[in-house]
């Protein structure tokens, strides 16, 4: 059984007496020392957006007051003079009385140049695994993004308004770094991480592999030692280089781990309980705007759910019946709401598909849908690798 995922994970003495101190995360925030600054491109023609700023509470900004204190103090943020300005949201965390920064750049999205994504797909990442991997390891970076600096003269596009709550000052701040919101931040930090990892990778080639999702790292091996031995040798790299990791959410060591929300142990991975009781904790959606995330979620774990087709019909041919803010619901859709998550929480682990093996597709036809099970043949076992619409 996995622990806790809230609770905070023993490292290792052997790994903990053995790495820098410095990669641990703390009130630091970590710089990539390798990274060039960032330059933002702008489209054609684009203008200066100018947005007000919301009204907050003052509950609300004095909630934010330390976290903006700090990010000026480490130099995340800087006083500025924009003609650009964006508004601010200020989100409550759960449990607490903790506010989290939200800037809404959905404005700045719509005029800066698209870049294409290279982000791994998480379905083909995992392929990589093999049967002989048994002992993996589970990094996060934390604050990724604030690693990579930002081009001085590309600052003052993520402009926003702050009202001091100590002395009601307004003042306008910008980010000197890349920001969570900014649609190109992903790829280019990942595109980064990616870069430094194959120097590492140069170095340390034998029995073990390492996949990177953003800023989630996963190394797999084939023995505990092994396994110790390239992350030790990784958490020292990326202390070094400058970034800095999570000790509460590292997983070290382990025959099975949590990574991008699968559980994954030897030649096995399954959903993660996190994710199922999310999706299962969602009530039944009053409009189209409700129903859309629920089908993205549940679509995101159709490979583990047999019949996954048939369930989602009637939800689609509702969603595409109703209009604006009125959704159809009839008792089809209510009863694939509810199979759906009793066929989630039942989901079965998958075979980590072997790629130098063929593979057996059983298909069938059903209410005018294709469906299929796609399997491997191991020994005298059949094996599922996937559930097909």
């Amino acid at each position: 059984m996995l622990q806790d995922s809230s609770k905070e994970e023993q490292i290792p003495e052997v790994v903990d007496n053995a790495v820098t101190p410095l990669v641990w995360a703390s009130e630091v925030p970590g710089r990539s020392k390798l990274a060039e600054p960032v330059k933002v491109t702008l489209k054609p023609g684009a203008k200066p957006v100018r947005q007000k700023q919301y009204p907050i509470k003052w509950e609300a900004r004095k909630g934010l007051e330390e976290l903006i204190t700090k990010s000026l103090e480490y130099g995340l943020l800087v006083e500025c003079e924009s003609e650009y300005n964006t508004p601010i949201l200020p989100v409550k965390k759960s449990g607490g009385k903790e506010y989290r920064l939200v800037q809404d750049l959905r404005a700045i999205n719509q005029i800066v140049q698209d870049i294409h994504p290279v982000v791994a797909n998480p379905y083909t990442l995992l392929t990589s695994l093999k049967e002989e991997h048994k002992w993996f390891t589970v990094l996060d970076l934390k604050d990724a993004f604030f690693c990579i600096p930002l081009d001085a003269k590309s600052q003052s596009i993520f402009a926003f308004e702050w009202e001091s709550p100590a002395t009601g000052r307004k003042m306008q701040l910008t980010w000197t770094v890349l920001l969570q919101g900014f649609k190109n931040s992903p790829t280019i930090f990942g595109n980064q991480l990616a870069k430094e990892l194959e120097m590492w990778e140069k170095q340390n080639q034998g029995e073990g592999i390492l996949l990177q999702y953003v800023d989630d790292i996963l190394i797999a091996a084939e023995s505990k030692e092994t396994c110790f031995e390239m992350t030790i040798s990784l958490l020292n790299f990326l202390g070094q280089g400058g970034y800095r990791v999570s000790r509460n959410k590292a997983q070290i060591g382990k025959e099975a781990v949590i990574y991008l929300g699968f559980e994954i142990s030897q030649g096995q991975r399954q959903l993660g309980n996190e994710r199922k009781e999310a999706i299962c904790q969602i009530p039944e959606p009053n409009s189209p705007k409700e129903l859309r995330p629920f089908l993205g979620m549940i679509g995101w774990c159709r490979l583990w759910i047999l019949n996954y087709g048939l369930y989602v019909k009637p939800l689609y041919e509702g969603l595409n019946e109703s209009k604006d803010r009125y959704l159809i619901w009839t008792p089809e859709c209510h009863k694939s709401f509810k199979e759906l998550k009793k066929a989630l929480m039942m989901a079965p682990a998958l075979g980590l598909p072997d790629l130098t093996k063929p593979f057996e597709l059983f298909v069938h036809e059903r209410q005018h849908l294709a469906l299929g099970v796609l399997a491997q043949r191991l020994g005298i076992l059949e094996e599922t690798s996937g559930i097909l619409l």
